[in-house]
Order: structure tokens, then C-alpha cells, then sequence
């Protein structure tokens, strides 16, 4: 017989906000579906969930003018944009960078993080999955009775359901407690080539302001992954009020330097990452 597990996840920080996941047992493995690359541009992405609690249009402005005067096109995806179907296709954009300003939290008894989608959750909806605990059911606190839930998609999904692979990009995660090995492992097995985000609860506001530094000291300044975490702790600073540190994975992408495509020369290279 099935049960549901109900838990609590820890409070997160001003903007990103806690929530509570049911997952359904048992858990299985599943295989994923590799597609071809097709696409010449050098593409990033800003995927902003928290567009719908905490709106932060001159993040937007700002994170976007930095990649384009790098040559990235930027494809921008609102709140209402991110769903399981959305995450699922992902990787077959092609994308070199994506950022994710996203509700997320880590979920302890199953070592697992959930990102928020805009969907309203349904027992009757990706069954398969809520049965393998990569679909699940979260909720925004403060909840009160009748608030909705949403379907969240976790690392396991990553691994397991996802469509083609992410192709040497770089994934800045700037959700809460993103740098959980459970989900940088899960990016970098699924083709990523590096992963950033914070090690505890943070605020949006904070997180807005390190990515927006990080990525000027990484394709502004051209320097390395380490160097650019590195100054943007420097200058940043922990989140003020939970001390979360900005980190990256793996260890030996620190020395990477992510490409620029100013030119119709640099663009041809197509290299997502160079040591």
C-alpha cells in the first residue's frame, strides 16, 4: 500500500520562502532520452520562478545586459513559465549558462533538493514519477487551509527524467541550500561542467546581488570560476542574517574560464568552459 510522507522543511530566508514536500513511496531508478545538438547560437537562460513572490525586475535588466554584452542570447522564462514539462526539456535548449532564481529547499530524510514549479499539484498527474519521489507536493509558507500546492521536481528528477543532457553548461543555483551535493552532482552527471549557489537559507535580495557581481567579475572581468566566487564572498559577504557561503562544484572547476562571444570569431568556438 502506498503512504504519503509529510514533513517540514526548515524556514528560508526573506523572498525565498519555505515549503512543505509530500513524496509519495516507493522509490525506483528510471532512464533518460539523450537528444542531438542543433543549435549554433551560444545561448543562456534566466529562469525566474521567484518572478511570481518576489518580483525583482532590475535583476532581470541588469543579469541579462551582462550576458548579451558577452554574446550570450538570453531567453528569459517567468514564474508562470516553470513547470515539470519546463525542466524536463530544458537541457535540449542548448543553453551554455542558465541561472535559476528559483524557490528551493533541501529535504533531509530523503538527501534530495526540490525547485519549485507554478503548477498546482495532483495526485492524478506524473504518477510515475510522484511514485519515485522525483515529482512531489509543496506548499508556500505561512500556508493556511485552502492554499495551494505545487508540484516540485527534485535532484532525482534531474538524474532520471530530464531530456538530453546539459551540455558543458554552467548552472548558477540561486535558491536556498542549492549547493547540496545531492543536486550539484545531479547537474554535473546530467553534462553540466560547473554548478554555483549557496551552501544555506538566503534572502532574494542577497542572492540577486551575488549573482549580479558574480557574473560581472566572471564575463565583465573574464576571470576564473574561483576567482569570481571568491571576490563576490570578498565583496558580498555572507547572507547577513543565515551566514550562507557562495560555493562552487566540482573542485576542479575552479580554474575554468567561462567563454565570452563578442565577436563573430569567439562565437565560433562553441567551447562552453576552458581550463
Amino acid at each position: 500500500m502506498l503512504k504519503t510522507i509529510t514533513f517540514s522543511v526548515s524556514v528560508i530566508g526573506t523572498g525565498l520562502v519555505c515549503f512543505i514536500v509530500f513524496f509519495w513511496l516507493p522509490k525506483t531508478d528510471g532512464g533518460f532520452h539523450v537528444s542531438a545538438r542543433q543549435d549554433p547560437v551560444v545561448k543562456a537562460a534566466i529562469v525566474d520562478h521567484l518572478s511570481i513572490s518576489w518580483p525583482n525586475p532590475a535583476f532581470v535588466t541588469e543579469c541579462s545586459a551582462i550576458l548579451e554584452d558577452a554574446g550570450y542570447q538570453v531567453d528569459y522564462f517567468k514564474g508562470e513559465d516553470v513547470t515539470v514539462e519546463f525542466y524536463r526539456t530544458l537541457p535540449t535548449h542548448h543553453y551554455k549558462l542558465i541561472i535559476f532564481r528559483v524557490h528551493s529547499a533541501y529535504v533531509p530524510k530523503y538527501l534530495s533538493l526540490a525547485m519549485f514549479t507554478s503548477e498546482p499539484y495532483s495526485k492524478q498527474r506524473y504518477v510515475y514519477e510522484q511514485l519515485r519521489n522525483r515529482v512531489a507536493s509543496g506548499y508556500i509558507e505561512p500556508h493556511q487551509q485552502g492554499d495551494p500546492r505545487y508540484l516540485v521536481i527534485t535532484d532525482k528528477f534531474v538524474r532520471s527524467s530530464i531530456e538530453g543532457t546539459f551540455d558543458g553548461a554552467l548552472v548558477v543555483m540561486m535558491g536556498c541550500k542549492g549547493i547540496k551535493k545531492c543536486a550539484a552532482t545531479a547537474f554535473i552527471e546530467k553534462g553540466a561542467m560547473a554548478y554555483v549557489g549557496w551552501d544555506g537559507l538566503v534572502s532574494a535580495r542577497h542572492t540577486d546581488q551575488a549573482t549580479i557581481r558574480f557574473l560581472k567579475k566572471l564575463l565583465s572581468e573574464s576571470q576564473t570560476i574561483a576567482q569570481a566566487v571568491t571576490q563576490t564572498m570578498s565583496e558580498v559577504g555572507h547572507e547577513p542574517e543565515y551566514h550562507s557561503s557562495f560555493l562552487f562544484w566540482p573542485i576542479e572547476a575552479g580554474h575554468y574560464a567561462v567563454p565570452t562571444y563578442d565577436t563573430p570569431e569567439s562565437k565560433a568556438k562553441a567551447l562552453p568552459l576552458s581550463g
